[in-house]
């Protein structure tokens, strides 16, 4: 599995390497911050080649076993399938378990300071003079939701301010502009309309108002910063990012279409035992290409089967988990059948 896994890493980085070395160059990037580049990059890697390296680590092993006729052996003395699958079963669901963590927890983290140092000295681009649909929180708690905000004027158009408990939304405000005043330091608003509201979202007062104190701390330069992107969130965050987009009423349905496909790929690792399984022992003990062949296509349909159904749920009304979850489904079901009939020969 680690020769594999290595072999994997090591063809992936060089791949990157060669695809990129022209933005390298034309950066002028040292040997120091390549290196840390692809420092970024492993987990990345790893994360990707994780899957083959345990696909091709059960059908050789368990494939060696069938050869030398152990497994033949072991069924003769009355030992299951089942049984004998049992630490490979529960290896696979241990390696799911690591995945999901090493994903979130190590792999997201690294890949936003990757894409960092892509978007800043390997391809850098300009900085935008408009920006849609700004979503920020102030150091009060409170939510800043800005629709069309102007770089070069410092000029925000349709805001609206939400403060919000465990319950709901507590009270909102909003405004039709919002303009920053350099000799001042502060915000010139249009009049605006606050509202109040209970614990069940009833209105319980509204008025309209140009006096009142903005509820707003932030400065240009806070809405302008950068903010960790929800492509490059761990499930975690996106899960909370989902969340306030639905408390804002803001359409959050491409986000959920990536939530749950970064739970259905955790499944892989658990896939492709399974499947490995299967082949491996259903396969000529002499040769061991065929199960190996059957893995790999397998693996890739599986990829191609995930990958689809995201596609299609960013563009389709249905539910992002019958589109995105529908690949491991299926391979689930031909898992199970295979071992089935396994089994019984």
């Amino acid at each position: 599995m680690w020769t594999v896994l290595i072999g994997l890493v090591g063809i992936f980085t060089i791949a990157d390497f060669v695809e990129k070395i022209d933005n390298f160059v034309d950066a002028g990037a040292g040997a120091s911050l390549i290196l840390i580049y692809y420092g970024y990059s492993l987990p990345y890697f790893i994360d990707m080649a994780l899957p083959m390296s345990m696909l091709l680590a059960t059908v050789f092993s368990l494939g060696t076993l069938n050869k030398n006729y152990e497994i033949a052996a072991m069924r003769a003395s009355g030992v299951s399938m089942l049984r004998i699958a049992k630490p490979l079963l529960i290896l696979g669901i241990t390696f799911t378990l690591f995945q999901f963590l090493f994903q979130n927890l190590v792999v997201m983290p690294f890949n936003h300071q990757q894409k960092e140092i892509t978007r800043n000295i390997l391809k850098p681009t300009r900085s935008p003079k408009k920006l849609k649909e700004i979503v920020r929180q102030d150091l009060n708690g409170n939510i800043i939701v800005i629709k069309s905000y102007d770089v070069t004027r410092n000029t925000g158009r349709d805001i609206s301010i939400l403060a919000y408990q465990d319950s709901g939304i507590t009270e909102r405000w909003d405004y039709t502009r919002l303009q920053w005043d350099d000799s001042l330091q502060t915000w010139r608003k249009s009049a605006g309309l606050n509202r109040r509201f209970d614990a069940q979202g009833r209105l319980l007062f509204s008025k309209m108002s140009i006096q009142d104190n903005l509820p707003v701390t932030l400065t240009p330069a806070d809405i302008r910063k950068a903010q960790i992107r929800p492509n490059e969130m761990n499930i975690f965050q996106l899960r909370d990012f989902i969340e306030k987009k639905k408390l804002l009423g803001l359409n959050p349905h491409r986000w959920i279409v990536d939530y749950h496909f970064k739970l259905a790929f955790v499944m892989t690792g658990f896939i492709v035992i399974f499947l490995g399984i299967s082949f491996a022992l259903r396969g000529t003990r002499e040769n061991l290409a065929g199960a190996v062949g059957k893995s790999v296509l397998t693996l890739f349909i599986y990829y191609i089967l995930l990958i689809g159904g995201q596609k299609i749920a960013y563009n389709s009304s249905m539910h992002p988990a019958y589109a995105v979850w529908f690949g491991n489904v299926l391979l689930l079901i031909t898992g199970t059948w295979l071992f089935i009939q396994t089994s019984k020969k």
